[in-house]
């Protein structure tokens, strides 16, 4: 009989990795890939902060997350770089700080099982409120998506186009990037802060090969995601392994076997329309 725990680790798990890949899918047709790299770290440095100061990891992280969300486009304009070197510097920034804030650490929280859930993930972690919560988060995700999607599509096939069309691009982006923070927070809890944005990203690269329609490609990376957070949950379960290390092998395994079958299957179709050209 699988265990309340367990039970609550795959249902979180499934949750937060079909989040992660439809957020890394959207943030990638925005080209907003080096951004979403950087709020992981943000989210993994607040954490890091959190155990420095025994406040709560989540309430730190989706701050660092959701500060960096807001202040990324206005320090690119401020500075006049580009947005992806603003994204690089601030990435870097928090790299150094969670570091820090480890080194800084009370020697018993050091030792703890919270530098390793916060580092590589546990499902260990995953209690009722943190679930309820996750629920929440993406009830209000899909909402919005499914409300605005007219105009968020249209920001996915073109940003200025539709700021032509009238549609007001910044709001929607940074919506759309706050949501993605507060979704790495909770993601990092059980994939770990250095190995969340390959759930981000692994599916939604996974996705390109089955489908070609945006619709498509969002809804495929999301079924991934939670796929790949299911498989890595139950490994790390039998075999004893962390369970960021074990989704992103997940994740990873699922790429490999669709992009060989989709090599496969492009070859024996493009053998056939030369069989069909040359009678």
């Amino acid at each position: 009989m699988i265990s309340t725990l367990l039970l609550n680790s795959i249902i979180a798990g499934f949750i937060a990795g079909s989040l992660c890949g439809c957020t890394g899918t959207i943030c990638g047709r925005m080209r907003l890939s080096t951004i979403a790299f950087t709020m992981a770290h943000a989210a993994l440095a607040g954490s890091a902060l959190s155990l420095l100061l025994g406040w709560n990891y989540l309430i730190t992280g989706m701050l660092f997350a959701v500060f960096t969300a807001i202040i990324l486009g206005p320090l690119s304009d401020i500075l006049r770089i580009s947005l992806d070197t603003a994204s690089m510097t601030l990435f870097s920034i928090y790299n150094a700080l969670t570091f820090i804030f480890l080194i800084m650490s009370p020697g018993p929280t050091l030792s703890s099982e919270k530098v390793g859930g916060i580092l590589w993930g546990s499902i260990l972690a995953i209690t009722p409120t943190y679930l309820i919560i996750l629920i929440t988060i993406s009830i209000i995700y899909v909402m919005i998506l499914q409300i605005f999607w007219g105009r968020i599509s249209s920001i996915l096939f073109d940003p200025r186009l539709a700021e032509a069309e009238g549609v007001n691009v910044k709001f929607y982006t940074y919506t759309l990037l706050i949501l993605a923070g507060m979704i790495v927070v909770f993601a990092l809890k059980i994939t770990g802060g250095f190995l969340v944005f390959s759930l981000l990203f692994i599916p939604s690269a996974t996705s390109i090969q089955i489908s070609r329609s945006l619709r498509g490609m969002i809804l495929t990376s999301s079924i991934i995601g939670g796929l790949s957070s299911t498989i890595g949950i139950l490994m790390s379960f039998i075999l004893n392994l962390p369970v960021g290390s074990c989704i992103v092998i997940g994740a990873a395994t699922i790429f490999a076997a669709t992009s060989i079958a989709s090599s496969i299957i492009r070859s024996r179709v493009i053998e056939g329309e030369r069989v069909e050209v040359g009678s």
